[in-house]
């Protein structure tokens, strides 16, 4: 993430799935890479995106929004969310049963 000065300070996003034999350290989405679904969900190309990255186990939302006033046209805010899919059954649903000590 950028503005548009030329001294502008340049951010970015990386991250890591940690699992047994390790884990690829990702800063991009390739196609190549086996992202299940990346692009912007919604944007109005000049104050505010929501940009979503499915990547195996992990879904990583980017949201954006400039604040209108200031010396430099705006200021710009990023919030970043992860949310873990536990698509694949093993998610614990509901426990049912009794013990004497519960109940």
């Amino acid at each position: 993430m950028k503005t548009r000065s030329p001294r502008s300070l340049v951010t970015g996003l990386m991250w890591l799935q940690q699992r047994e034999g390790g884990g690829a350290l990702r800063h991009t989405c390739e196609q190549s890479d086996g992202p299940s679904r990346y692009g912007w969900r919604m944007h109005d190309g000049e104050s505010f995106g929501v940009q979503e990255i499915r990547d195996e186990g992990l879904v990583l939302k980017t949201e954006f929004v400039k604040r209108p006033g200031g010396e430099h046209g705006g200021d710009w805010s990023w919030r970043v969310t992860l949310q873990p899919r536990l698509d694949n059954g093993t998610r614990l649903a509901a426990v049912t049963g009794t013990t004497e000590e519960l109940g």
